[in-house]
């Protein structure tokens, strides 16, 4: 059992340090992963608004406050195959969402699937782990989130009750861990948080870490797209134009 005083003590530690608690950010990512899993199945890499709209659910019921975002992310794709490497994402005609906390902490659980999108190149594809980032001020050079615009979501007849549902299952699967489960057992196993910490990772030989490394080790530029967005968000910060082609933000990838 995970007793609400202990997570009324995880809330209150976040609060302290203006960072979510790794507990926390732990048990909000094991329990909305293997609900997607079970629900979306191999629709899962598809489905960055659903997954981030649960995450914000949970972390209302938390009393953390976030906010959804639509934007462009270009991150290292890399493969058991160790010739081949190349830049994936969504930029330009393409898009993602993602959250942020009051914290400025940017999170993105779907992006752990990014591997299994039906736009990767190729079937040996090696995942990345999700993303639960502290510092929006530093990012390394093998990973770009780049803001278009926040998002409200707004989904039509069916797509509203699959949400619904997907989030009604999420708080189920909440409440049974907090019934039935432990804070040892909270585990997630892959997650980047700071640029120590995904040092640390590399060093302890995380599969995409290590294969990643080559991007920086033979500085490969990121796409010209991901270069100009950049600069003018540098430049002219939140007065920058949204820049994302045929955007429809309530669809998601």
């Amino acid at each position: 059992m995970i007793k609400p005083g202990f997570i009324k003590a995880q809330v209150a530690k976040s609060a302290a340090s203006r960072q979510t608690s790794p507990f926390l950010r732990r048990l909000v990512f094991s329990v909305v992963d293997e609900v997607a899993v079970a629900h979306y199945g191999v629709h899962y890499p598809t489905k960055c608004l659903q997954t981030s709209a649960a995450i914000r659910a949970v972390l209302d019921r938390f009393g953390i406050q976030s906010r959804l975002w639509v934007g462009a992310v270009c991150v290292a794709e890399v493969f058991e195959d160790a010739g081949f490497a190349t830049w994936g994402g969504f930029w330009d005609q393409d898009h993602h969402l993602w959250l942020t906390t009051e914290y400025d902490e940017l999170v993105d659980l779907s992006i752990s699937q990014v591997h299994r999108h039906p736009r990767s190149q190729r079937s040996d594809g090696i995942g990345m782990p999700a993303v639960w980032w502290s510092d929006l001020g530093q990012w390394p050079p093998v990973i770009r989130y780049l803001p278009d615009a926040p998002v409200k979501v707004a989904l039509p007849g069916e797509d509203a009750a699959d949400l619904a549902m997907f989030q009604g299952r999420v708080m189920a699967a909440l409440d049974a861990r907090f019934a039935t489960g432990s804070v040892q057992d909270t585990l997630y196993a892959r997650m980047l948080c700071d640029v120590e910490a995904m040092n640390e990772a590399t060093r302890r030989g995380d599969p995409w870490l290590t294969r990643a490394v080559v991007f920086v080790d033979a500085r490969i530029p990121f796409p010209a797209w991901i270069q100009e967005r950049e600069r003018e968000l540098n430049q002219l910060g939140a007065a920058a134009p949204r820049r994302l082609a045929g955007l429809d933000a309530d669809a998601g990838d």
